[in-house]
């Protein structure tokens, strides 16, 4: 699986001279930056669980049979979204969901998974993590490999570079400035020693000669 994903995705300044009169000076205002988008996990009664991503003022709303925009409308408390009778209604990291005429009154956002559906938003194809001291590591296909040590004290980019391919893995060798990273990921189940939450591929390395370990999946 490691190798098929790792292939598929390796692919004028206007100046006016008239003295007779002065030019009324003109202030353009600041422009508003973007807001970050944020994703949840939602996980409802009854089984249903979907992503939603907020992009602006824009709900998306990734559901088992359809994927729907909702948009912000007036409600007393909390944040609404709603198209039609569809409709989902945050409070906090709760929400009720009212879907293809079914409410869903206890829905809550899985921030774990969320992360996870986060960065495959944003590119990356595979994610991996781990612990003493707390690590993480990105992939974004011929792009950049983002490594965090040190519970995030530490950030180091390497350009993205394939990684040589065996039978049962995948084995990476990474060069940046001064900064050597060589990793393998393997399709050999693996469990975080501290969350407890279940991986399909196990993780090892050495970041400056200093030996890392740790689980990972693939997102697309």
């Amino acid at each position: 699986m490691l190798k098929h994903v790792f292939m598929l995705l390796s692919i004028a300044v206007l100046t006016g001279c008239n003295t007779a009169a002065p030019t009324a000076k003109i202030e353009s205002s600041p422009a508003k930056s973007p807001k970050q988008a944020i994703t949840m996990m939602y996980e409802c009664e009854n089984g249903l669980s979907f992503v939603a991503r907020l992009e602006e003022d824009t709900l998306w709303a990734f559901l088992p049979k359809q994927t729907l925009a909702l948009e912000p409308t007036r409600t007393a408390s909390g944040a609404k979204y709603q198209k039609g009778t569809d409709y989902i209604w945050m409070k906090g990291e709760s929400a009720m969901v009212n879907y293809q005429q079914t409410l869903y009154k206890q829905c809550t956002n899985n921030r774990q998974e969320a992360i996870w559906q986060d960065a495959k938003f944003r590119g990356v194809s595979f994610r991996a993590v781990g612990n003493e001291p707390g690590w993480l590591m990105e992939i974004k296909p011929n792009e950049s490999i983002e490594f965090k040590g040190n519970y995030g004290q530490q950030v180091i980019n390497f350009k993205y570079k394939a990684p040589m391919e065996l039978a049962n893995s995948s084995q990476f060798n990474l060069a940046q400035n001064d900064n050597l990273l060589t990793f393998e990921i393997s399709n050999t189940p693996c469990r975080d020693t501290m969350s407890g939450q279940a991986f399909a591929s196990s993780v090892k390395g050495k970041l400056n000669g200093k030996p890392f370990s740790g689980c990972g999946r693939a997102l697309f």
